[in-house]
């Protein structure tokens, strides 16, 4: 009888050690399908900081519709300047024709946003306002990193009419050019204290995202100036109506 107890008692032993193991497994498999879950949505917003960039437009005159690809291509091969990583940019489409030169008219559209946990957000968009911005190449009316990234330079190739391009400026980034004795060194990005007092290059945005703007690339107590991100198409046209 002592025997059979024993026994029984083993059983029941073994027997619950077993149901342990399989509520722990059944636990362990719940979890990681809720960790496949959360990973499913959580890494769709997560490629790419500006995920709303090329954010799609109704309109069927909007040049960039269709092309919010390029905010969550994870495809995007990023080259940096000669003078290092202070430049990058990454092409979605390569245009076609003739690249612009000193003094040939352009007319961009383009997305202007910011990088980093904290400035990771999107400022302004051309598309939204429906007005696309123009300038003449080299009339000096332009942040240099704009032109560097139509005309190209400093490494980088030019854009051809019709390409989708995607820059990332550092924050307080330059370009230096010497010309026989004399060097001269540009911002890439915006000056803040000519910006602060309205009297910095282009592009501005328009509207209601002005003061957004001005707070995050032409104020003078920030710490830091964080990365300016532009996703720029360049379009066929030369000119747009006024």
């Amino acid at each position: 009888m002592t025997m059979a107890l024993t026994l029984a008692i083993r059983i029941r032993k073994t027997l619950l050690v077993g149901l342990a193991f399989l509520c722990l497994e059944t636990m362990s498999l719940r979890m990681v399908e809720q960790r496949r879950g959360f990973l499913a949505r959580a890494v769709p917003a997560a490629v790419g900081i500006h995920a709303a960039s090329f954010a799609s437009v109704s309109s069927p005159a909007n040049p960039l519709r269709n092309t919010n690809s390029i905010a969550n291509a994870a495809d995007l091969v990023f080259y940096s300047s000669s003078s290092g990583k202070q430049y990058q940019y990454a092409d979605k489409k390569i245009g076609t024709g003739d690249p612009k030169a000193v003094g040939d008219p352009v007319v961009i559209d383009y997305i202007m946003s910011t990088s980093g946990a904290s400035n990771g957000v999107k400022i302004y968009s051309t598309t939204d306002s429906g007005v696309p911005y123009q300038w003449v190449l080299g009339d000096a009316s332009t942040i240099a990193g704009l032109e560097r990234a139509v005309a190209g330079g400093d490494g980088v190739p030019p854009m051809l009419p019709g390409g989708i391009r995607r820059v990332i400026i550092a924050g307080n980034s330059s370009s230096t050019t010497t010309t026989g004795a004399t060097t001269e060194t540009t911002k890439l990005g915006y000056d803040a204290g000519e910006c602060a007092e309205g009297r910095g290059k282009g592009p501005v945005p328009r509207g209601e995202t002005y003061n957004r703007f001005k707070n995050v690339f032409c104020n003078l107590t920030r710490p830091d100036v964080p990365e300016l991100v532009l996703d720029i198409k360049l379009r066929t046209e030369t000119s747009t109506p006024n």
